[in-house]
């Protein structure tokens, strides 16, 4: 188990890392259109089309780095967790609220990106109703399912970790 918390522990810790560089990498493209002109980088994957201003392409570039910082956020949290578990502090109540906070801030997250594709994905493709719409609110699903799912583990494994906290609580008074 030490050695699985210790990969875990890792990973989580790469995680937050390659967040944090993925952060920085938007902040200097950003910084870089906004001082030096050019072409403007995807925001939410996707182009934003030349034509619109620069104001909604600033506010919709800001919104994606608060994005990223929220889930730097998220991450250390979940990484604090890990960290608890490999000090053998499993059941705790810190935990369960770490868990539940990481899992509702993913469910979060998930819903705003969602909202995001589909509203620009309606704004610059403009799908006729129908297919083309289906066919982006499907893409936007894909994007985030995995979020969405991620999201409710972590909320399970939280309820997990509150009851067996509960139990824990009772077997110490148990004599």
């Amino acid at each position: 188990m030490k050695s699985v918390l210790s990969i875990l522990k890792v990973f989580c810790t790469l995680l937050v890392v390659s967040v944090f560089i993925d952060f920085i990498k938007r902040l200097h493209k950003i910084f870089y259109y906004l001082f030096n002109g050019g072409e403007r980088s995807l925001v939410f994957n996707m182009q934003i089309p030349d034509n619109w201003p620069d104001g909604v392409y600033n506010f919709l570039s800001i919104t994606s780095l608060i994005l990223i910082i929220y889930m730097v956020l998220l991450t250390v949290d979940f990484r604090q967790v890990i960290f608890n578990f490999s000090k053998n502090e499993v059941f705790t109540e810190e935990n369960s609220n770490q868990l539940r906070r990481v899992g509702r801030g993913g469910i979060i997250y998930g819903i705003i990106m969602f909202l995001f594709y589909v509203l620009l994905g309606v704004l610059i493709n403009k799908p006729s109703p129908g297919y083309d719409l289906g066919h982006l609110i499907g893409g936007a699903v894909n994007q985030v399912l995995s979020v969405f799912v991620m999201a409710l583990f972590v909320q399970f494994i939280s309820f997990i970790v509150g009851k067996g906290n509960v139990l824990q609580e009772e077997n110490d008074l148990t004599i």
